[in-house]
């Protein structure tokens, strides 16, 4: 009997790793992320891999994609998710900077070569 329940809880916690995807793998893509969010059974299983996904995507300077990805969050799975605001701010403030940056250096570049 005792058994039968470690093969039952393992094999609950091998399901559970698949449909979670083992949550630590990053989607190539928002629309991938956006797919396997699809396959999930419900909407607390949904944002947790949705803002993971997005997370993931910040951390690795894909900042488009964590807006995107985070603004799907608010769109269709949680209108009041306060982390996915927290990141699109955050990933916002990252372009801005990012876009500064490569305006002053393209000033820069113009103005060395008008002398």
């Amino acid at each position: 009997m005792r058994k039968a329940l470690v093969l039952a809880f393992i094999f609950c916690l091998f399901l559970g790793l698949m449909s979670f995807g083992c949550s630590g793998k990053k989607a190539a893509s928002v629309s991938e992320a956006i797919q396997a969010s699809k396959a999930m059974q419900t909407v607390q299983q949904k944002l947790d891999y949705l803002t993971g996904q997005a997370k993931a995507f910040y951390s690795s300077k894909d900042f488009q994609q964590t807006v995107d990805v985070a603004q799907f969050i608010l769109a269709y799975v949680d209108k009041n998710s306060q982390e996915a605001r927290n990141l699109i701010e955050k990933a916002k403030s990252e372009l801005t900077a990012l876009a500064q940056k490569k305006a002053e250096e393209l000033k820069g570049k113009i103005s060395g070569f008008a002398k």
